[in-house]
């Protein structure tokens, strides 16, 4: 009898799941992407403040200040002059390996964009930097 009540609990457990509403992004400044420290096993990014949140979705905004379509990234600067080691300022924002047949076109330097993706991290000089992945075209607003 319990294990027909655990299997019943788990069918419905993963029916509500597959019926659940879609994840909404958590809008935050360029500074708050990445966050500190989680714990002694799940570093922060360099210079990251706040609640680590690697992993997450989320929503940020900012000027396009360099892009590099070769190596598929562009970076984003919302005034917070983040950095990661390659020289340019702002949150990079990678748009390689993505699902077979999405591609995404990277917004034109100058350009104001929003941003929806993964919360992300990338090595560089051996530190950890904050880095955002877009899933799609659809994820990239430019105003």
């Amino acid at each position: 009898m319990k294990k027909l009540i655990f299997a019943i609990v788990i069918v419905f457990a993963v029916m509500s799941a597959s019926f659940a509403a879609e994840v909404k992004p958590v809008a935050m400044n360029n500074s708050a992407v990445g966050g500190a420290a989680l714990n002694t096993y799940t570093p922060g990014v360099e210079g990251g403040e706040g609640v680590n949140n690697v992993g997450l979705l989320i929503r940020t905004w900012g000027k396009v200040t360099a892009v590099d379509a070769e190596n598929s990234v562009f970076f984003i600067s919302d005034g917070t002059a983040r950095v990661d080691g390659s020289g340019n300022t702002g949150l990079r924002v990678r748009f390689d390996s993505l699902a077979e047949g999405v591609t995404i076109t990277p917004p034109a330097v100058g350009s104001f964009v929003a941003i929806t993706a993964i919360s992300s991290t990338a090595l560089a000089d051996g530190k950890i930097y904050s880095c955002l992945r877009p899933r799609s075209q659809d994820d990239i607003i430019v105003f």
